[in-house]
């Protein structure tokens, strides 16, 4: 959900498939039993992000446990007007030729402007916190099917279908659930930091006063600017 409200909400598009791609990849898993390496059947794929590229991508150190897990969990109904498909037993023992795959040449250049873009949002601060605590905020479920994205969900929209419930949630709240998600920073004494929210300087989203706006332009730049200030920049 952080890579989609990177685009929805940040850069003003739809999720970008070549630029998933660039930034991620997906590894095989295994257990070790008995000083043997196995498959499994779940949890067997990893995404992550590529080493060369975490420099180019918002500082996002998500949580590595999934401690507490069991008290969340839960069952739903199999709907037998559209059910889920049989589980088939197949075992995945290889990585998949296509999971090493990045952006194929013929497209890198279509995502040259998303990439001046994104460094643009990383020099403005844009970071994990801001960005985790921006979807909570909208009151939108990550894996949830949506009627709007959230570049459209702006004063007047009609939300139905798209927000869990109406009702803001308390600043406290989002940034507990920011707590749940990421890795606790530390300062420079090695005391573990509170997560905040709102994040201190973090850019707005999309469509709240203040938000960056980019604009494609036919000459080989990008121009952005923010709604609250007119003043248009440009970066080559």
């Amino acid at each position: 959900m952080a890579f989609v409200t990177l685009c929805e909400g940040f850069l003003g598009i739809s999720p970008h498939f070549n630029l998933w791609r660039y930034f991620f990849a997906v590894t095989l898993l295994k257990k070790w039993e008995k000083k043997q390496e196995l498959n499994v059947p779940m949890g067997c794929a990893s995404i992550h992000l590529r080493n060369n590229r975490v420099n180019e991508y918002p500082s996002m150190r998500l949580s590595t446990s999934n401690k507490g897990w069991h008290s969340h969990w839960f069952y739903v109904k199999d709907n037998v007007a559209a059910p889920l498909p049989v589980f088939s037993g197949r075992i995945i023992e290889e990585v998949l030729g296509s999971w090493k795959w990045g952006v194929p040449d013929k497209d890198k250049k279509r995502i040259k402007d998303h990439l001046v873009a994104l460094q643009i949002l990383k020099e403005r601060g844009v970071k994990g916190s801001g960005i985790i605590g921006a979807y909570h905020t909208r009151r939108v479920a990550p894996l949830m099917s949506r009627t709007l994205p959230l570049y459209l969900m702006g004063l007047g929209a009609s939300l139905e279908g798209t927000t869990l419930v109406d009702e803001a949630l308390p600043p406290s709240k989002v940034a507990q659930r920011i707590k749940e998600a990421m890795e606790p920073s530390k300062d420079n004494a090695g005391v573990v930091l509170d997560f905040v929210y709102p994040v201190l300087g973090h850019p707005l989203m999309r469509l709240k006063l203040g938000f960056i706006d980019f604009i494609s332009s036919l000459f080989s730049c990008l121009l952005f600017t923010s709604i609250s200030n007119p003043l248009m920049l440009t970066s080559g």
